[in-house]
Formats: C-alpha cells, sequence, structure tokens
C-alpha cells in the first residue's frame, strides 16, 4: 500500500539523436603561413600578416574574455574583430554561419554548375566542432587552413 511500482527500465537512457543541422555563430580571424597569397580581410579591406600562432593567442585571450562574461560579449566582440562577411550582420546574426547540415559533411562536393546563391564554404573542423556543441554552448578554439575560429551554437 506504501511504495509506488517499479518504474520499467528506461530505453532511452541515450543522449537525444545527433541533430541533423545545427546553427553556429562564429568570432574568425584569419592568418597567413608566410607564402602563397596573403589572405585579405573582407571586413577592413586589409591584407592579413599575422600567423596561425598569432591569430591562436589572440582568440584565446577571447575564450577567457568569452567565458568570463558568459558569452555576453559575442556580438560585440564580433563586429569589432571577426574577419568574416557573418561580421556585418546586425543584432543576433552577427557572425551567424546559418544552418549547417550535417549531410553535407559527408557528401562529397557540390558539382560547380550548382544554382542558387553561392555559400562561403565552412571549412571541415569547424563544421566538425559544430555538431560536437550543445544549443548556447561555446566551443574551444578551433584551428582550419583560413585561421582561428570561435563558435557559439544558437540552434
Amino acid at each position: 500500500a506504501g511504495s509506488p511500482p517499479p518504474e520499467p527500465p528506461a530505453k532511452k537512457q541515450k543522449a537525444a539523436p545527433a541533430p541533423t543541422k545545427v546553427r553556429v555563430r562564429q568570432i574568425f580571424l584569419l592568418h597567413w603561413r608566410g607564402s602563397g597569397a596573403q589572405p585579405l580581410d573582407p571586413i577592413r579591406r586589409r591584407p592579413v600578416r599575422r600567423s596561425p600562432e598569432d591569430a591562436e593567442r589572440q582568440l584565446l585571450r577571447v575564450l577567457d574574455e568569452l567565458v568570463g562574461d558568459g558569452c555576453a560579449s559575442f556580438s560585440t566582440t564580433c563586429k569589432a574583430m571577426s574577419e568574416c562577411q557573418s561580421a556585418l550582420k546586425g543584432g543576433e546574426l552577427i557572425g551567424d554561419l546559418g544552418w549547417l547540415d550535417r549531410a553535407v559533411e559527408t557528401k562529397g562536393p557540390k558539382p560547380a554548375a550548382s544554382s542558387g546563391p553561392v555559400k562561403s564554404v565552412v571549412p571541415a573542423a569547424v563544421r566538425k566542432a559544430a555538431f560536437e556543441l550543445d544549443v548556447g554552448e561555446l566551443s574551444d578554439l578551433v584551428v582550419s587552413e583560413r585561421g582561428a575560429h570561435i563558435l557559439l551554437r544558437t540552434a
């Protein structure tokens, strides 16, 4: 008469199924390895001369600040220093890379003749890190062939 019947073993102990799409914002710094064409900061229209190590050092300081303020400064920091066209967006979309589709990650490159708007190519390292984040979670430093990134998953 006292205790409730024992609950059947839970079958859904696994985490929620991996999302097929995620949405992230980024703070991005380009780097240059000292040879080949120098990358151009698309926002400030200046050549980028910083080394990969300098880009990483700068963003590690930013990461500490974001962790310290609970990401409150993400938008202002992105607007002030990110070297990605996404930093030109307004409001909560500053730094937004849009929806990343897991299916695209595993498929080969699309044919060059595909119609529709040209989307910037999201480096594999960034895509991989984005799918490992929970909504609202800040990534660690992510390094790609183009530069250093900090990601914030928004959806």
